[in-house]
């Protein structure tokens, strides 16, 4: 197995965890199988800590969401990768390739299923995907200047709530994208091996 990288800062001690917050954290380790090492940094700032795993479990899992969760996560890949985060494309790509059932969230994909959501020209078949894929494509790489086909597109093919909840996740993911890149968050041991390089 390869070795993980020294982290910036040195990990804050989940000891100091308590309540909720703790067991926030504990069901966020059970779903992913390990403790992810941007939770171990963002244990400096439990105030953040909360606030983010809140969000986190809105965007991407919250039952009342409209969007399926896969076509999130498979979104969430997608952008991950256009934002050149390779921290979030080996999560990413993880979650996918986990297995489906049980505690940990998975969808059972293979490599050969999750390489082309890596590709920045990735277009899927479906009507709806497609609008989904090109408004993420278009809000990373320019949220100042997305087109008004690809937002017509959007108000064609999904609800107004759906577009609401589409606009959050791809703003989620570049808020996250870049604190963890910025941060330099190392890639921990147990996913370093699942090369999915940006």
């Amino acid at each position: 197995m390869t070795d993980e990288a020294d982290p910036p800062i040195p990990y804050a001690d989940r000891d100091g965890l308590t309540g909720e917050l703790a067991a926030a954290v504990d069901a966020y380790e059970r779903r992913m199988g390990f403790l992810p090492n941007a939770l171990r940094l963002y244990m400096h700032r439990p105030e953040l800590l909360e606030c983010l795993i809140r969000l986190n479990n809105t965007v991407m899992r919250d039952p009342a969401g409209h969007l399926d969760r896969e076509l999130k996560r498979r979104i969430a890949a997608f952008c991950s990768s256009l934002n050149r985060s390779a921290y979030c494309v080996a999560h990413n790509s993880n979650t996918l390739a986990s297995a489906a059932g049980g505690e940990s969230e998975g969808w059972g994909y293979s490599a050969e299923d999750i390489d082309p959501l890596l590709d920045p020209g990735y277009e899927p078949e479906d009507p709806v995907e497609s609008a989904c894929f090109a408004y993420a494509r278009a809000a990373t790489l320019d949220p100042a200047d997305v087109p008004q086909e690809v937002l017509d597109r959007l108000a064609d093919t999904l609800t107004p709530p759906q577009v609401v909840e589409l606009a959050c996740l791809v703003g989620f993911w570049k808020m996250y994208n870049g604190i963890h890149e910025s941060l330099g968050v190392p890639i921990e041991a147990t996913l370093l091996d699942e090369d999915r390089s940006v």
